[in-house]
């Protein structure tokens, strides 16, 4: 008898240790999709209030990030259609023209790599840098996020301070965008003081097709400080007289 209960117990530690590692396996794998909010503060010179009213107030656009145990690719659900408002303004017209960046950002989480491409000003980039090393800070806050347990950390970014929840249930080191190197899949991300938000609205586990993961080769290599230099030029020639009465302000929205 006693030989038939330890033979009992040791299968179901057995298949428990399987279960563990079968699951383990399929949480390597799968997609995520995410809801980005910006808050946008947008002022033009020699704007009238009736213009500047018009502007957007902020931007919403659905992500998707595919990953498994060697890479993660984060893009747009699909490309955002062109919007445009027209407006009548001292005898003329005034075309404000609203565009969406269809940006891919794409980490090796074997070599520690980042290809970025980005939109701009209907020209394509090709940015290709080693990851940042961050310095994640932990504040041992937890709470569930789509009923997985997810844990704070924070860090001292470009735009402040950066509050993110990210899940050991799902050990990937990536996340929405340039964000990653923690112990698990990050689902939550706050910057700008809460202005700017990713937030997961589902996750799908399984096997990922190797097509959603593939490195983005289009558009021209340069490198970060170049494009970031071709961001504020351009930026600064936001309004643009086209001649006649119209004119026309063109705003294409990163995120």
């Amino acid at each position: 008898m006693k030989k038939t209960v330890l033979t009992i117990i040791s299968l179901a530690i057995l298949g428990f240790a399987f279960s563990q590692s079968d699951n383990d396996q399929v949480n390597n794998e799968g997609s995520v999709v995410y809801e980005a909010v910006q808050k946008l503060d947008i002022h033009l010179d020699n704007m009238s209030p009736e213009i500047q009213a018009m502007l957007p107030k902020e931007n919403r656009s659905s992500k998707r990030l595919y990953f498994n145990q060697y890479a993660s690719r984060y893009q747009n659900i699909k490309e955002t259609e062109e919007s445009s408002m027209d407006h009548e303004s001292g005898g003329g017209m005034v075309r404000i023209m609203v565009s969406h960046a269809d940006d891919i950002v794409y980490r090796d989480l074997k070599d520690n790599e980042i290809i970025e491409q980005k939109e701009f000003m209907s020209r394509v980039f090709l940015i290709e840098s080693d990851a940042p090393e961050v310095q994640w800070k932990f504040t041992g806050n937890q709470k569930m996020i789509l009923n997985y347990p997810c844990q704070e950390a924070t860090m001292e970014g470009e735009e402040g301070l950066v509050k993110v929840w990210f899940t050991p249930a799902i050990p990937i080191s990536s996340g929405p965008g340039e964000y990653g190197n923690l112990p698990g899949l990050i689902l939550y991300v706050e910057t700008n003081e809460g202005d700017n938000t990713i937030i997961a609205k589902s996750i799908e586990l399984g096997e990922v097709d190797a097509k959603y993961l593939e490195k983005p080769k289009k558009g021209k290599k340069v490198s970060r400080e170049k494009y970031l230099a071709i961001v504020d030029e351009k930026n600064k020639e936001m309004g643009h007289d086209h001649g006649g009465n119209t004119k026309t302000v063109t705003m294409t929205i990163q995120r």
